[in-house]
């Protein structure tokens, strides 16, 4: 069942998305906001650095279950809200989102309370990004029913704008004030995860974001996309996620990545990932083609190349990189490839779209 079937019109909407949206705006996603090659304090260090490089936000995964003591690659995932807190204590300027939060699996007041409060302490640097989150396993371990997933995800995100508004809320003949109000008025902006048309196409009527997760293929993506705008959506403002890898040149791209893409497209084959619908099809887990198709890799023109021509097709101004490939790739090449990405790739995407502006007028 859609989100869009089910969930009521008129709520207060996400303050305008596309004002935030000029130029070209450079994220970081993954279960540890692209970071997840590391899963020690050393982590926090790297955010503080690609705060230094120009990076827009970090986009942290809620995920469960991923890792352990016998896995020796792979990602290890950290609790979300609790490292989107310390990543907003280490950083200045830097947003942090979550793409996303599983509603279904959190208590609306405390994830209320949470959020509003890592609102405040950033000074207003919180993107909330949300799906239902029906993973069966999940739900099993949570003890949520799947057939009340959708109507859980209605209640809390009905709640909480609610919550975040000016005044008190009744609770069985009680009322009580929420605290503590974000910093974003309304509240923070809201961004949909979805593998869906519907729900892409309402999240823009309703006047919310969408975010584009890297891991699915690029026909899913153009889909979700023209839903999207189709609606009334603006393009520029989605964080539109691929895998990234850069390099000195497209050769050394290519050497140094593949050890990484059969690790990393065994592991997904394994996961069955291509029996989700929306997301990926068999055919896309082949290491050529999701090479190709699935990932940007490259020197830094090539890699400025292919982000200039997902502008061009589908209006995308933010690119949210999946740096890490599911936390496979190798700490030393993250961090350089994070290091071409921010100093090399940025500049020239930006003077890029600086050009086409100025072509328009």
């Amino acid at each position: 069942m859609d989100i869009a079937r089910n969930s009521c019109a008129g709520r207060v909407k996400t303050a305008d998305l596309s004002s935030c949206a000029r130029g070209f705006r450079l994220g970081l996603s993954g279960c540890g906001g692209g970071l997840e090659s590391i899963s020690t304090s050393r982590l926090l260090d790297l955010a503080e650095r690609v705060e230094g490089l120009g990076f827009e936000a970090i986009w942290l995964n809620e995920e469960h279950f991923q890792g352990s003591i016998v896995e020796v690659e792979g990602r290890r995932c950290l609790s979300p809200l609790i490292l989107a807190s310390a990543i907003l204590a280490r950083t200045r300027r830097l947003r942090v989102g979550f793409s996303v939060l599983l509603l279904a699996l959190h208590h609306p007041v405390r994830l209320a309370e949470e959020i509003a409060t890592l609102d405040v302490l950033s000074d207003g640097r919180v993107d909330f990004g949300i799906s239902r989150g029906g993973n069966g396993r999940y739900l099993e371990v949570y003890g949520v029913d799947p057939e009340s997933v959708n109507d859980r995800f209605r209640e809390t995100f009905d709640f909480l704008p609610r919550a975040w508004a000016e005044g008190k809320i009744a609770f069985d003949g009680n009322e009580y004030s929420i605290e503590p109000k974000p910093v974003q008025r309304p509240h923070p902006p809201v961004f949909m995860g979805t593998y869906t048309e519907e729900t892409a196409a309402w999240a823009a009527r309703e006047g919310h974001g969408l975010i584009c997760h890297g891991i699915t293929s690029m026909a899913n993506q153009r889909r979700l996309m023209r839903a999207f705008t189709d609606a009334g959506g603006d393009p520029s403002a989605v964080p539109f996620g691929r895998f990234v890898y850069v390099s000195e040149s497209d050769a050394n791209a290519r050497a140094e990545l593949w050890p990484t893409v059969l690790k990393l497209t065994t592991r997904l084959k394994g996961f069955g990932l291509f029996n989700r619908k929306g997301v990926v099809a068999e055919r896309d887990l082949d290491p050529e083609v999701f090479y190709h198709e699935m990932v940007i890799a490259g020197g830094p023109e090539t890699c400025t190349r292919r982000i200039m021509e997902l502008n061009e097709e589908l209006g995308v101004a933010y690119l949210n990189a999946l740096s890490a490939f599911f936390g496979f790739l190798p700490i030393e090449l993250l961090e350089r490839s994070l290091d071409l990405l921010g100093s090399e790739v940025r500049p020239r995407v930006e003077a890029a779209f600086n050009r086409a502006a100025a072509q328009r007028r």
